[in-house]
């Protein structure tokens, strides 16, 4: 097997790149639209001679639409319900198994943050993109559709879920974290620990409504 992370330094963003190095089959996992980006994961691909199968995203917002279909054309893009690529992209499913060469990767619903939110699962890995931060909460405090009660229940019933040694990476880096564990989020993220669903609510409404914005900590 191939992995790598990527990191935007400017916008703290995590992208990764995973492939079957026996069949050269790959997927990347929230690559950046950005051109200059897209060339350096191009030109890695060939480098490798890895053939990109598809382009899993965990989450969109608005307007990227055409930056995806521009940069990365006759890739198929693997999208939740709901979201901007919805009617361009491929929609998973919650549970949904999706190969790759001699391997797979299970698709984790887990809307919230945006109600096209997914996760993914690949050996001992979760990609859980915003929907879950490392030692915080992500808020997007311009998004109406945020939902503070689906983010509880995606994390606490889902990804909490799984076991404890699974890896977690992020969606964004965190003061430099790049990756934990489903066991030490379960145990030790405070914005979930021993929080019932209507105080995470409540304590997630308060923070939205503060002057900053990304990632919360408490």
């Amino acid at each position: 097997m191939y992995f790598r992370q990527f990191h935007d330094t400017i916008s703290a963003a995590m992208s990764y790149l995973i492939a079957d190095s026996s069949s050269g089959v790959a997927v990347a996992i929230d690559p950046t639209p950005d051109p200059c980006q897209g060339l350096v994961l191009k030109a890695l691909l060939a480098e490798r001679g890895f053939s990109l199968a598809l382009i899993l995203l965990t989450h969109t917002h608005g307007g990227v639409a055409d930056d995806f279909l521009a940069h990365y054309p006759g890739t198929g893009i693997v999208v939740g319900p709901q979201g901007p690529l919805a009617s361009v992209g491929r929609q998973a499913s919650h549970g949904e198994v999706l190969g790759f060469g001699g391997e797979s990767i299970r698709v984790i619903a887990t809307p919230g943050h945006t109600a096209d939110s997914l996760s993914y699962l690949w050996r001992d890995r979760l990609f859980c993109g915003d929907a879950l931060a490392l030692g915080g909460c992500p808020l997007q405090t311009d998004d109406e559709d945020c939902d503070p009660r689906s983010i509880y229940d995606s994390v606490v019933d889902r990804l909490f879920a799984l076991p404890a040694e699974t890896l977690v990476f992020p969606g964004h880096d965190a003061h430099g974290r790049t990756v934990s564990t489903i066991g030490e989020e379960r145990s030790r993220n405070p914005f979930f620990l021993a929080r019932s669903r209507d105080a995470f609510v409540t304590a997630f409404r308060s923070a939205r409504g503060a002057p900053s914005r990304g990632l919360v900590r408490q």
